[in-house]
């Protein structure tokens, strides 16, 4: 029993030295003072005048070299410190990145993520300086195991971004890290380039905290970028890392509107956008709110002549009152140009019935517009440079691998020294038509069984300078489509038109002349026989 006791004192007695030598904690509250170097960003206001980058000239291609930023997704968490370890000086050691900052809005904000050579989600389309410019720092990162170096030793700046994004309007909040040699400062674009804050010069191995505010009066859709503006650097370059904006709270981001309302920040209440209503109190006196929250001309009340239309007692709308009273609306209105007259109902100077300024102008029985007179003419007027656009005029032809043919003069391009006969459509498939013409006496009917679309050229010629307004008519059931192509080069390439109707439809394009060996090409395709196939006619083009 004595031995027990002694081998027992003896276990206090270690047990209570022990306690005597504790392990040293840790001194984790070590972390960096990013604060006492944060430059007055609002102190040095630019000037926005002498240093608003050119988007024209210095923006790249950044479709060739923008990363896919959705193929490497960022694990942000995938290599968390643990928190009860002693945390670093940022200087000397590298910690990792741990969760994204809450209410940061830059995706990648720790440049973690990389997507070949550059950082994913970063250089955006207003990026210009070179992909080599912008490479992964592994060593010495502020935060996360990884940071951005920007090259850029020449005094010229050179802009690196985020990828483009949509952007709640509000006050933000940045700050970043940097370390190195060079001049940083900071801008944005949405649609355009904002003003851009002072250069911070950057002389340190040791990251320093920078800032940048900015406001974004309202929504932003899918082109926000936030843009480092980087000149002069040297040695390691410049460094960036752990990129941080937040939006500031406000009032109305607890408030829902109705899509006829906005939010006003200082009272923290809905009221109707401008020409929107809750009634006609929020409206003029000579309005009414309708169904849908809108501001309309009350039914008794105007805001035009036409609006008195309907009462030819009193056609003239007052505009002092907006009210209608007796009057000609067309005293004292005189019209500059021989092809307009006032329209009696509106007192506008309109275009006179069958006058025209452009052959787009003539959509009825004229299609072409003659620039001399400026009225609309007969497809077959000196004023269209189509020969026999309206399809009149037919011969036979010896047409090679075909034999002879009966078709229309100055067409089918016989002047191609055709040798090939699947470079046009078959002779056969044209067919003068009388059934139903939009112009004289005859048309042309495609017949097409086949669902490919074959062409049918006009004979080449050359076309003077200006700009030419042109024209066809079709009916019937097929599709259709055209283009030219001359010493310029070919047109852009239209779309099918799906045609089922007996009516005449026009088609309008224009080009521009000076060229050589003008011709136009049209495509039919597939025509069905329950409206005789498909029909063209009064193919027209006339000088502006």
């Amino acid at each position: 029993m004595t031995l027990v006791r002694v081998c027992l004192a003896s276990l206090l007695l270690v047990v209570a030295c022990g306690d005597s030598d504790p392990e040293v904690t840790p001194d984790a509250g070590r972390t960096p003072d990013a604060g006492v170097v944060t430059p007055d960003a609002g102190s040095e206001t630019p000037d926005a005048g002498t240093e608003t980058p050119d988007a024209g000239t210095e923006t790249p291609d950044a479709g060739s070299e923008t990363p896919d930023a959705g193929s490497e997704t960022p694990d942000a968490g995938g290599g968390t410190a643990d928190a009860g370890s002693e945390t670093p000086d940022a200087g000397s050691e590298t910690p990792d990145a741990g969760e994204p900052p809450v209410g940061n809005v830059i995706d990648n904000w720790g440049f973690e993520a990389w997507s070949g050579e550059l950082p994913a989600m970063w250089y955006g389309s207003t990026s210009n300086i070179t992909s080599d410019g912008v490479r992964r720092a592994t060593t010495n990162a502020f935060e996360g195991k990884n940071a951005a170096q920007l090259i850029n030793a020449v005094t010229a700046h050179k802009r690196f971004s985020t990828l483009a994004k949509s952007m709640r309007a509000g006050r933000y909040s940045c700050t970043y890290q940097a370390r190195g040699n060079g001049d940083v400062r900071n801008a944005f674009f949405d649609d355009d380039y904002s003003s851009y804050s002072a250069y911070t010069t950057v002389n340190s191995k040791e990251w320093k905290a920078l800032s940048y505010n900015f406001n974004l009066a309202a929504d932003v859709f899918d082109t926000f970028e936030l843009i480092f503006s980087v000149r002069n650097t040297s040695g390691e370059h410049l460094f960036i890392d752990d990129v941080r904006c937040v939006r500031a709270d406000e009032p109305c981001d607890a408030v829902s509107c109705e899509v006829w309302e906005r939010c006003v920040n200082a009272t923290a209440t809905c009221e109707p956008l401008s020409g929107r209503c809750q009634d006609a109190t929020d409206c003029n006196e000579w309005q009414s709110c309708d169904a849908t929250h809108t501001c309309v001309v009350a039914d008794d009340r105007c805001t035009r002549h036409a609006d008195c239309a309907g009462t030819p007692a009193t056609p003239v709308c007052e505009q002092a009152t907006h009210l209608c009273v007796a009057g000609d609306p067309c005293a004292g209105v005189t019209c500059s140009h021989a092809a307009t007259s006032c329209n009696p109902t509106t007192g506008v100077c309109e275009l006179a019935e069958g006058a025209c300024f452009t052959t787009y102008d003539c959509v009825g029985a004229l299609p072409a517009c003659d620039p001399a007179t400026r009225r609309c003419v007969a497809a077959a007027h000196p004023a269209n440079i189509i020969r026999n656009g309206g399809f009149e005029s037919w011969n036979t032809y010896s047409i090679p691998y075909y034999g002879n043919h009966y078709l229309p003069d100055y067409w089918y391009g016989m002047d191609n020294g055709i040798s090939d006969p699947g470079t046009e459509i078959k002779p056969s498939r044209l067919v003068p038509y009388s059934t139903a013409v939009h112009g004289g006496s005859l048309a042309l009917q495609f017949v097409v069984p086949i669902q490919v679309a074959e062409r049918f050229s006009l004979e080449k010629f050359n076309v003077p300078s200006g700009s030419y307004s042109c024209s066809y008519r079709v009916r019937g059931h097929g599709s259709i489509r055209h283009r030219s192509y001359s010493s310029g080069g070919w047109s852009v390439q239209t779309d099918f038109l799906a045609v089922d109707s007996d009516a005449w439809q026009p088609v309008f394009f224009r080009f521009t002349g000076n060229v050589r060996d003008w011709r136009l090409f049209l495509y039919p395709s597939r025509s069905e026989a329950d409206r005789d196939h498909l029909q063209v006619d009064d193919v027209v083009c006339t000088k502006d």
